[in-house]
């Protein structure tokens, strides 16, 4: 896919200091060398504009070059008519000033006020285009600069990346599973992603078609991922066929991600075999797959891949130590190798299937049996019609015990918002909202920038709801155009 393209026009007026200080000059070259670091491509205008007829002259030019970010510096004041060409620039926007070189004397500048005036035409006189736009100050080197034209740059990067993309459904979703609808129309208006919907047998009629050699050789790639194999060769190759089966279709599709119906028919069709250690191996070498057929749960995943640029997870929330303010997030074991702590992934048999079994019956598999590896990570997800997002940072740390088998990790210092979240307030939240049942992670603390993708797509963030005594009223929510 392209980089991001980010446009660099300086406005002046003669009057003051900017063409003799060379302010543009300087700026541009600071923004050469950030396009490298944050890889990024510049689209930067040669000189700066001081009127009108020069600006709509700049605008042609961004247009078709395609820019995605434009950066409009006030290089000094300059006209307000100066601005109206280039918001129209097909383009996100985003309005930079500099500080004074002096401050007494003549004024070398008066950049602030040409912010000021750019700034408050774009709200009060455009008022009617509702316009967002981002404010930057002081030169590109100063590290404030740099930290939001990162955040920027990842999550318009994030959002372009979403827009070219398609995703493919496998089979539906998971009997049952009545809250993991999906308003495909929605989803492609405000991300541009489109969903595509396969059969299971799709996938299925795929497995048989690879060579033993072939298997063997991504067979080998998992086991050299994991610190401990418990399952036999036969269960690894048949979890092989089904990573290939899966591979393919995405390349076929082509899918960036997966929603695959990992039960009933998996086990059903296919003599009991379970997906999980194929799917941590999709998430691992880049093609996040959601379980249980879930769409946006594989969006989300998508777009925490895109801004973490890791591997990710999802889960389920499955147990609640209130006392030590943890949550355990757990899955039967699609979690990829590179998320484990240091006793690293265990291929195991599958810890759910065979539950009803007596003890001495085969066992089936594959699992990746892991507990995470402690640090910052951002809990992420699109409600069904990509206008809300759960957005949450937490910390994984030790718990009260190693947790489940399969994936899983101990949660604290749960926030919203930047707000505490305790664990009543975050049942309260769930109940509240009805958030569904699966939960995409992401490592790291991502917060600041899919905070910043949601208000340039126009996407409602979630608040914390409080936990209260009483029933507080839950929200009432409008009906998808697809169940």
């Amino acid at each position: 896919m392209d980089n991001l393209k980010v446009g660099l026009v300086g406005a002046y007026f003669p009057n003051f200091d900017a063409p003799e200080l060379g302010v543009y000059e300087t700026s541009k070259g600071e923004m050469r060398a950030l396009a490298e670091a944050l890889d990024f491509d510049l689209v930067a205008l040669e000189e700066g504009v001081k009127s009108r007829e020069e600006a709509e002259q700049a605008a042609r030019e961004f247009d078709a070059a395609g820019v995605d970010f434009l950066l409009i510096q006030a290089s000094s004041f300059s006209m307000g008519d100066v601005i109206l060409p280039l918001v129209g620039v097909d383009a996100r926007l985003g309005l930079w000033f500099l500080p004074e070189p002096s401050f007494e004397g003549d004024i070398p500048l008066n950049s602030l006020t040409g912010f000021n005036l750019f700034a408050s035409i774009i709200r009060l006189h455009l008022r009617e285009r509702n316009l967002p736009f981002k404010w930057f100050f002081g030169p590109a080197t100063d590290a404030r600069f740099r930290r939001r034209l990162e955040i920027t740059v990842r999550a318009l990067e994030t959002l372009k990346r979403l827009s070219q993309t398609k995703i493919g459904l496998i089979g539906g979703a998971a009997p049952t599973f009545l809250n993991l609808g999906y308003d495909a129309p929605a989803i492609a208006q405000r991300l541009g992603v489109q969903i595509e919907e396969h059969p299971m047998e799709d996938a299925f009629r795929r497995i048989d078609q690879f060579a033993d050699n072939q298997v063997a050789e991504v067979v080998q790639a998992m086991t050299a991922r994991a610190a401990e194999v418990q399952v036999t060769g036969d269960w690894m190759m048949r979890t092989g066929r089904v990573y290939l089966a899966l591979r393919d279709l995405a390349d076929e599709g082509p899918y960036s991600a997966l929603g695959v119906r990992c039960w009933p028919e998996f086990q059903s069709e296919l003599a009991g075999i379970g997906p999980c250690a194929a799917v941590s191996s999709l998430n691992e070498t880049g093609v996040p797959a959601s379980c249980e057929g879930d769409v946006l749960g594989a969006v989300s995943m998508l777009a925490a891949h895109y801004v973490s640029r890791a591997p990710v997870t999802m889960t389920d929330l499955v147990a609640l130590a209130e006392e030590d303010g943890l949550v355990q997030m757990w899955h039967c074991g699609p979690s990829p190798a590179s998320w484990a702590d240091e006793a690293g992934q265990a291929l195991t048999y599958h810890p759910t299937l065979d539950r009803a079994s007596p003890p001495e019956a085969p066992r089936s598999g594959v699992s990746s049996d892991l507990v995470f590896a402690p640090g910052p990570t951002t809990i992420v997800r699109f409600s069904q019609a990509a206008d809300k997002l759960l957005l949450m940072s937490a910390d994984v740390v030790e718990g009260p015990s190693q947790g489940y088998a399969g994936s899983r990790g101990w949660l604290g210092n749960l926030q919203m918002k930047g707000e505490p979240v305790s664990i009543p307030d975050l049942i309260e939240t769930i109940a509240y909202y009805g958030l569904e049942h699966h939960y995409p992670l992401a490592r790291g603390d991502w917060t600041d920038v899919f905070s910043e993708l949601a208000a340039w797509a126009g996407i409602d963030i979630l608040k914390k709801v409080p936990y209260r005594d009483y029933l507080v009223s839950p929200v009432k929510i409008p009906v998808n155009s697809e169940q």
